[in-house]
């Protein structure tokens, strides 16, 4: 195992070259209105666009992180969400690892629109990133997940929904392989209408789906997760700290 001292210097390294990712392009968007957008200007996370938990506050799919409020940080226009091998209680249970999770709820909600962000993911096992939309008020299904990536093949972006049919949960969903998303920053939406869900990575179509779209508002959360059933727990060579580092994460509604 390496020491807490090299994995820290490391990560400070990777803080270092994130930090000089390319000026995020105009918000402005032919035929679209912006309705929500931070690009991490400041010196710390907008607790007045973003909660810093999870409004559940419970355990989901198996994870092993305990999600706290000092897990971000502000650095040079980009917001760092950082998982660490550090010990916490987390809905009651004693946890290994600390992350971040932030959402609109109650702050911004939408029905229907486009969804983005820009952001480099980590790379690692048991890594779990994701950009996704739940419905307002809490519930569940639906669920638009805008992206999730696992850290031990970082160059496969998965694009879901997950919807609840006469009998039971269902979802639709695929994938896409591409570059290495760990290796810079790279783009990934969704627009939403009532008739279809597109996925996008880099402005370039990816997966669509027309089975059971939702039609209720839904705010966004973002987070990285640490083990669960689908990525598995970190091994050792799982480099910590770790972290999902954002540009900026935009919402825009359809102009009439």
């Amino acid at each position: 195992m390496k020491s807490f001292c090299l994995t820290a210097l490391a990560f400070l390294a990777v803080i270092a070259v994130v930090g000089q990712a390319p000026a995020a392009e105009s918000p402005e968007r032919t035929g679209w209105k912006l309705t929500f957008h931070d690009d991490f200007n400041g010196t710390a996370l907008d607790t007045n666009k973003w909660n810093p938990n999870d409004p559940w506050g419970r355990e989901r799919n198996h994870e092993l992180q305990a999600y706290v409020k000092n897990a971000f940080e502000v650095q040079d226009g980009i917001l760092h969400i950082k998982a660490q091998k550090l010990s916490a209680n987390y809905a009651g249970k004693d946890r290994a690892y600390t992350s971040g999770m932030m959402t609109t709820y109650q702050k911004f909600s939408q029905e229907y629109g486009r969804f983005e962000i820009r952001c480099r993911v980590p790379q690692g096992k048991g890594m779990w990133p994701a950009f996704w939309l739940l419905p307002e008020p809490l519930g569940w299904p639906p669920e638009i997940d805008v992206l999730e990536i696992l850290g031990h093949e970082p160059t496969k972006a998965y694009m879901t929904h997950h919807f609840r049919d006469e009998k039971k949960h269902q979802s639709h969903g695929g994938s896409w392989v591409g570059p290495d998303f760990s290796a810079g920053f790279h783009d990934f939406a969704v627009e939403w209408s009532p008739q279809a869900i597109v996925w996008f990575v880099d402005g370039t179509e990816r997966f669509r789906s027309e089975q059971h779209i939702p039609h209720t508002k839904m705010y966004m959360l973002v987070n990285l997760a640490v083990g669960g059933d689908w990525p598995g727990a970190p091994n050792e060579q799982t480099l910590l700290p770790a972290a999902l580092d954002v540009d900026y994460v935009r919402a825009y509604e359809r102009m009439q």
